[in-house]
């Protein structure tokens, strides 16, 4: 196992800069997911841990270690790309080996001709093979063993491809968007293997994706990363329930967090929408216009007449156990998405007047720019947490 160490990592390609800065500790054994939209940057500052790109600025320590300049094969670091990058002509024993016989095996011993002649050779592979089959043991592999990648499934080959990277040992794992050339059903179930392979090896897992739903279902801690910057870090649910910036909440969760424009900070400092009043001190200006953002889940069913937030039904999505309402409530540029069990929405119809409220605790208010505006009561809550 490993801990990481990002310092001020920049990087430029001519004149655009990719990565604008970039600070970053990872714990051994922890799993961190970089998680941001295409183009931000994730991916690239993966590449320069595993010393695959040269940073423009700023160092990477692995163990303490500087390894700036360090060459990829002498990291131990393991890298797993989601195009698999397995040897089509050999079986899924030989693409596991791979590594292990160039790392313990000479170039005469790999020799085709020469190699059982050589001394050593015969109980080295003895050993590959044992390195091999308990990797194989481990991933669901072994009866496996004697295919070839188009012989397999896109989830087996996936998991060739990890159990490449296990054998070696390697001081912490790097994902690369692993699991995006599956289907959304097989997806599900390599999240789950993946993070059980986790808590199995306990290792250090680097991976990158720019699936939401994969980062908090796999991650000790997510990194949201947006044009070439870390714009919050922290637990899945501190991210999700408390994101410090809207393209942070807007990225983070699905559905989305609903935003409604035309909220104003009053004389009294409180939060006004339309006719409604929430009962809460922001330390903004009197006067002060806010974009209000709540949960899907936050919200509840109110009269129409005396909601803070009041519309007509547009559209439900059925989903079995749960609905989703889109409610469009006038000046608004999206509808707005509530979630309910499937009983609690049963006798709401398209067109319908709908009310909805929540509690003042579940809106999150930021500002023009974006920024997270907090209220004085919660500010002092997290001040003495």
């Amino acid at each position: 196992m490993a801990q990481f160490q990002l310092s001020g990592v920049r990087k430029s390609f001519d004149r655009t800069h990719v990565l604008k800065g970039i600070d970053l500790h990872i714990a051994e054994g922890e799993f961190i997911s970089l998680v941001g939209p295409s183009g931000c940057g994730k991916s690239t500052l993966l590449r320069i841990i595993a010393g695959l790109e040269d940073q423009s600025e700023g160092s990477v320590r692995i163990g303490g270690d500087v390894v700036d300049g360090v060459r990829p094969a002498d990291r131990n670091l393991a890298m797993v790309f989601q195009s698999y990058a397995l040897y089509p002509h050999l079986t899924v024993y030989n693409n596991i080996a791979v590594p292990l016989r160039m790392r313990r095996l000479s170039t005469l011993q790999r020799a085709a001709v020469l190699r059982w002649l050589i001394p050593g050779t015969r109980e080295t592979e003895d050993r590959i093979r044992s390195d091999v089959e308990d990797v194989a043991k481990l991933l669901g592999l072994k009866d496996l063993l004697q295919r070839k990648p188009a012989q397999l499934s896109g989830g087996q080959r996936q998991r060739v491809a990890v159990g490449r990277a296990i054998v070696r040992e390697p001081r912490a794992f790097l994902l690369d968007e692993p699991l995006s050339n599956l289907d959304a059903k097989l997806r599900v179930h390599m999240r789950t293997e993946i993070a059980q392979l986790h808590r199995r090896l306990g290792a250090t897992f680097i991976y990158v994706t720019h699936d939401q739903a994969e980062a908090m279902t796999m991650s000790d801690r997510i990194a949201v990363m947006m044009d070439g910057n870390i714009i919050q870090i922290g637990s899945p649910d501190d991210v999700y329930d408390d994101p410090q910036d809207l393209r942070v909440a807007e990225f983070i969760g699905s559905p989305k967090i609903n935003i409604l424009d035309g909220g104003v900070i009053d004389e009294a400092r409180g939060l006004v929408f339309g006719s409604s009043r929430f009962a809460a001190t922001f330390l903004e200006r009197p006067g002060t216009s806010v974009r209000i953002g709540v949960r899907p889940e936050a919200l509840r069913l109110a009269n129409a007449e005396n909601a803070p937030f009041s519309g007509r039904l547009a559209h439900k999505e059925n989903l079995g156990a749960e609905v989703l309402l889109h409610v469009e409530i006038p000046d608004q540029r999206a509808a707005v998405i509530v979630r309910f069990d499937h009983g609690g929405a049963r006798e709401i119809s398209i067109g319908d007047a709908v009310g909805l409220t929540c509690s003042p605790e579940d809106l999150r208010i930021f500002g023009a720019s974006g920024e997270r505006i907090k209220a004085e009561v919660e500010a002092r809550k997290v001040a003495h947490g």
